[in-house]
């Protein structure tokens, strides 16, 4: 059993300001659990939120900066478990942006959902990035830049 959440949304506006709330530490701790960033490949940082024991889940995630092509793509590390050193998810998000007609598409792929108890996970986190980026991102968006 696997599942990928693949998701877009159209501002607008041009990559490069898209961009900057992804990259940006100052606009990302407005809208990202993501507390502590930098946009380098090889950075690590930790995001913590409510454990959720029944989900054998500490609240503890764990992202790693995979690849930067700016202006296009950023992609890192999501994993976690349900204590430090124990992995039980081991996933990748990557958002990519495409100059469109006129503003920019900004697409998000969160990979690498595998079993059972990983697909439910999986399912969770898509209404979450969707709350997260229509609400959260474009409140940071247009409060940085409008």
């Amino acid at each position: 059993m696997k599942r990928d959440i693949k998701l877009k949304w159209f501002y607008p506006y041009p990559p490069e300001m898209i961009w900057e709330c992804l990259t940006n530490p100052e606009i990302l701790r407005q809208w990202s659990p993501m507390k502590d960033f930098k946009p380098e490949i090889g950075f690590e940082c930790q995001t913590q939120q409510k454990a959720r024991p029944a989900q054998n889940w500490d609240g503890i995630m764990y992202h790693k900066i995979l690849e930067i092509e700016p202006l296009k793509r950023l992609s890192y590390s999501f994993k976690g478990g349900p204590k430090p050193g124990v992995t039980t998810l081991d996933t990748v998000v990557t958002w990519m942006l495409e100059p469109k007609d006129g503003g920019t598409e900004l697409r998000l792929e969160h990979t690498g959902f595998t079993g059972p108890k990983n697909m439910l996970t999986s399912f969770i986190m898509e209404m979450g990035w969707k709350k997260i980026v229509n609400k959260s991102l474009k409140k940071a968006f247009e409060a940085h830049f409008l």
